[in-house]
């Protein structure tokens, strides 16, 4: 993978006109070399003079204005690229499945979705750059030639054995660059760990200092390769000086020693020689970028692929029906299992033959100890898991990847590791009036509201957000509510008001409650109580 797969996969625009842009600019960049030799080799008080000087004027001014063009709508097509993937894989990570985003890690995704976008769009400008330059070099080269066939050939040798050398090292040196590319995620995800675990780092100094640790020796492991990988390009790139000033020194000294060559010649082509230095510097400084932007092309569509695989073995057939569900009577459970994998796919924990039936407007209790499954049991009931055997039945159809989609639409979730937005996505026709009264049952009225359909503050404590979680559950009004552990970061008064009347108040409105709970002196008030251990029911 590199950048012209990148260009041939995502553009959408033309970039023929770039190119030509570029080659029109390159050229005229040339042709001045040509015009200000010639120039001053040239009688000023001459009339002809003046004509060099205006070549030169309309030379530059339609190599500046053809770079500006090319390198605009090089950073437009290339921006354009980058939006269109961001979102085309932002997509595909909405339409993923949970427990590969559980075992991939949110930082890994953030960070090869950020860094590697990021870098591909700072390095285009230099890219495009540097193959301008490229083409002033060959102007240059034919230019040389012109003078002294000699010069020529000595300086293609000079140049093609500086990129063999190159070339002798670019595996190793990408090689080296996905390493590093590799160790910096890891970095940030410890990072990640810093900021998301800062609570539990700052009651344990001990635990805090092993955790940087940690992120310290990742941190050193990290800047030793990229020093490694900057002291080899530092080579090219000092290479690419002396053999350089080498050539010139062959030119300026020797040429004349072999081939005979007048003064004025001679002053042409060390002009020219000196001419290409510049460029050359260019192409040689851009290669890094290049080797870098197209190791993360290579990681973005590696990222993709991992998707892509994840979501085949649930991905609905184009011609397949999507079913729907308006209302429920019963849900099944019949000899349901589930495993979580290790990279080996041995099973690390198991929720097996899980048979249970749940009807229209009970109030379910599930209990039990941590670590016995409930989470992953209300997670697989909710259609975040698929089971690895069994069945799950709504009204007696069998649940399969024509039907998750429209299963889950079935239910409001607030799990312990909840998600709050600060913006009621989804919600059509909202009833300001009941959100303000909702806002202040849960005593919120005074910490935030709602403002062009999102709130202002959501900067709360847990059991406040936790609230506010519930009145969004209640504004989606679907009719299978699932709480996991809700009122266990509430007050006693909010606590009570969530068993004795919110609960009773849904059960009502003809809700199905299930709720996680270790509030055993409330186990009365539900319909019925399921005790989970070792990832079964008892």
């Amino acid at each position: 993978m590199n950048l012209l797969t990148l260009y041939k996969r995502e553009s959408t625009i033309s970039g023929n006109l770039v190119v030509t842009m570029a080659l029109i600019s390159g050229t005229f960049q040339g042709l001045i070399l040509g015009i200000i030799t010639t120039a001053t080799s040239t009688d000023s008080r001459a009339d002809w003079y003046l004509k060099y000087l205006l070549m030169f004027g309309i030379s530059f001014a339609i190599a500046v204005i053809g770079k500006h063009y090319a390198l605009t709508q090089a950073t437009k097509i290339a921006e354009i690229i980058i939006s269109k993937v961001r979102v085309r894989i932002s997509d595909k990570i909405r339409n993923s499945e949970l427990l590969f985003l559980e075992n991939i890690g949110k930082s890994e995704i953030y960070t090869l979705l950020t860094q590697n976008t990021n870098f591909i769009s700072e390095s285009v400008v230099m890219i495009i750059n540097a193959s301008q330059s490229a083409i002033v070099l060959i102007f240059c080269l034919f230019y040389v030639a012109y003078l002294s066939k000699l010069a020529f050939f000595i300086t293609v040798i000079a140049i093609s054995s500086a990129v063999f050398s190159f070339m002798l090292h670019r595996k190793a040196i990408d090689s080296e660059l996905r390493a590093t590319t590799t160790k910096e995620t890891k970095f940030f995800e410890l990072l990640y760990n810093t900021l998301d675990g800062f609570k539990e780092l700052k009651m344990n100094r001990k635990k805090s200092d092993d955790h940087f640790g940690f992120l310290q020796r990742l941190a050193e492991e990290t800047k030793e390769l990229k020093i490694k990988t900057g002291f080899r390009f530092v080579i090219e790139i000092m290479f690419s000086q002396v053999f350089f000033y080498s050539l010139l020194a062959v030119i300026v000294f020797l040429l004349p020693k072999f081939d005979y060559i007048n003064g004025s010649v001679l002053a042409r082509v060390t002009t020219a020689i000196l001419f290409i230095i510049g460029p050359a510097n260019m192409v040689v400084g851009a290669i890094p970028l290049i080797s870098r932007a197209n190791i993360a092309v290579e990681n973005i569509y590696s990222l993709e692929k991992r998707i892509d695989e994840a979501v085949k073995p649930y991905k609905l057939d184009s011609d397949l029906p999507v079913k729907k569900f308006d209302y429920f009577e019963r849900i099944d459970f019949q000899n349901v299992t589930f495993s979580y994998l290790d990279n080996n796919n041995i099973p690390l924990f198991t929720l097996s033959d899980l048979n249970m039936s749940i009807n229209k407007g009970e109030s379910i209790f599930i209990v039990g100890g941590n670590g016995s499954g409930k989470s992953s049991m209300m997670k697989l009931l909710a259609g975040l898991y698929y089971p690895t055997s069994g069945n799950i039945f709504l009204d007696g159809v069998p649940i399969d990847k024509t039907t998750y989609p429209a299963y889950r639409e079935l239910f409001s979730v607030i799990f312990g590791d909840f998600h709050l937005f600060d913006r009621l996505y989804g919600l059509d026709n909202i009833d300001e009036k009941q959100v303000a009264e909702l806002l202040k049952v849960m005593q919120l009225d005074k910490k935030t509201e709602l403002l062009d359909r999102a709130f202002t503050n959501i900067n709360l404590s847990t059991g406040q957000r936790k609230r506010l979680a519930m009145i969004v559950a209640l504004l989606e009004n679907r009719p299978i509510c699932l709480f996991d552990e809700w009122a266990a970061d509430q007050d006693p008064i909010f606590r009570e008001f969530f068993y004795t009347e919110l609960l009773g108040q849904m059960k009502k409105d003809g809700k199905t409650v299930i709720a996680v709970s270790h509030d055993d002196r409330y186990f009365h008030l539900a319909d019925r109580v399921i005790k989970m251990e070792y990832g079964k029911f008892i």
